[in-house]
């Protein structure tokens, strides 16, 4: 019998079913890459531009985890895929926001639009509003604990931060 309270068991499998989904999702994203022409981390900045509306290159490497200069690249071929284009930002006119095309959304459509008209269906059947709530909820727990853990690892040497001494 193991010793470990049902609640940790629970949370056990809790973290092995979301590992799973995100292999899943990589898997999945891993061949759209490869649909729309694109590298994984070419097709990864290319969501961050598309979920936030448009950003400036230092917000994408900030939250892509990619140097200026490796963005400058990375927009630089979704420029020329079509995907994404320069624009001057309307707060600031001496700022460049870059932007996804209409033919990335276009692309993206048939790739993504039967899973978006699968989740609204199959979920909302599936769960309530208070159930999603805290599905919700948990999603975003998951986002805040994996940022505090890249944060941690990203911490530079000397500072108590080796992974090893960490338990990683």
């Amino acid at each position: 019998m193991s010793s470990r309270s049902p609640k940790r068991r629970k949370v056990g499998e809790l973290i092995e079913k979301f590992r799973l989904t995100g292999h899943q999702d990589n898997a999945f994203d891993e061949l759209a890459a490869e649909v729309l022409g694109l590298s994984r981390t070419d097709l990864e900045c290319v969501s961050i531009i598309e979920r936030r509306g448009g950003v400036s290159a230092g917000e994408l490497a900030a939250e892509s985890g990619l140097t200026t200069g490796a963005v400058t690249g990375v927009v630089d071929r979704l420029e020329r895929s079509g995907y994404a284009a320069r624009g001057p930002d309307p707060a600031d006119r001496r700022k460049v926001i870059v932007e996804v095309t209409p033919a990335f959304h276009d692309r993206a459509r048939g790739i993504w639009g039967p899973m978006a008209a699968d989740w609204q269906e199959r979920v909302a059947k599936r769960f309530t509003a208070e159930e999603l709530d805290t599905i919700a909820a948990f999603l975003d727990l998951t986002a805040e604990l994996g940022r505090e853990h890249t944060d941690r690892l990203r911490e530079p040497e000397g500072t108590g931060s080796d992974p090893v001494s960490k338990g990683v």
